[in-house]
């Protein structure tokens, strides 16, 4: 509790408003406990998502607007209708919602979690958007085959090995060249805990596809930023309140959410992020 907090207090959006962020999450702790059951709650311009208590991401959009808010909000400002964005570990849709029920461009979803791709299905009907979600019950790999997946840890689960003592399943595993057949997209956020490396392998022609401008990579090691760097990729870090784009320089890739943004055309992104309107989220624009 000590944690969620501290992590309210110092969230972007909500310490601009501090006392509405922790009345909603007050609300929450003792509305879901008293219902028991899912709740559909609003999300960010008439979309909603349909939450449940042991949901650690969906929840923080609840008390803060936008759980990772560089990410989303930098989703929010470059996206328009005609795009198309990959959403690589979708979980339960946040930014799936975001992409395709907020900005109205089309997405592509891959969650392998059975329990919680269903949950991803949900959050798509109920935002009335299965015309613009193309969805796929596998995980991102370095070409086809089967993993372990573990299914008990909400958005850390991630690949795991046979032998690990952990509540797991046997997935579906697809290469991205293979999946997309060409339909690369112009943003990928990619959210696979650790497996990052092998979606890449994956992905070598998307990769190099003019059209695919930024990539969201939660993963940070020389073999990742070389496989970037090598397709054309350059790490930024996005600032949604200024609409600036800046290069990473020296150790300073890391964002508040822990994910790092690789852009290939910055002008185009810089453009876009500054052209788009501005949105509100809990009361506060940007």
């Amino acid at each position: 509790m000590i944690g969620t907090w501290k992590w309210i207090w110092n969230h972007p959006l909500a310490r601009r408003r501090r006392v509405a962020a922790y009345i909603r999450w007050m609300r929450w702790q003792i509305g879901s406990r008293v219902l028991g059951e899912p709740v559909v709650m609003p999300y960010v311009e008439g979309s909603c998502l349909v939450v449940e208590r042991s949901m650690t991401g969906a929840t923080g959009n609840i008390y803060c607007g936008l759980h990772e808010f560089e990410d989303m909000a930098f989703v929010l400002h470059c996206l328009r209708v005609g795009d198309t964005f990959v959403d690589i570990g979708a979980n339960i849709g946040s930014y799936t919602v975001l992409a395709s029920g907020v900005v109205g461009c089309e997405t592509i979803s891959l969650e392998p979690v059975p329990s919680t791709y269903q949950k991803l299905v949900r959050n798509v009907r109920v935002n009335g958007i299965e015309g613009l979600v193309e969805l796929h019950h596998c995980a991102a790999g370095a070409g086809v085959g089967e993993v372990w997946f573990r299914t008990d840890h909400d958005t850390m689960n991630r690949v795991v090995d046979e032998a690990e003592a952990v509540q797991k399943e046997r997935v579906r595993v697809c290469g991205m060249d293979q999946l997309l057949q060409g339909r690369v997209g112009e943003i990928w956020k990619v959210d696979v805990e650790g497996y990052e490396w092998e979606v890449l392998r994956g992905s070598g022609e998307a990769l190099r596809h003019d059209s695919l401008r930024a990539v969201m990579l939660e993963g940070d090691d020389e073999r990742i930023a070389s496989c970037m760097r090598g397709a054309g990729f350059t790490a930024m870090t996005y600032d949604p309140w200024e609409r600036r784009l800046s290069e990473v320089v020296g150790e300073k890739s890391r964002r508040v959410t822990g994910n790092h943004l690789w852009v290939k055309d910055c002008q185009w992104v810089r453009d876009r992020c500054a052209q788009s309107r501005r949105y509100e989220v809990c009361g506060v624009t940007f």
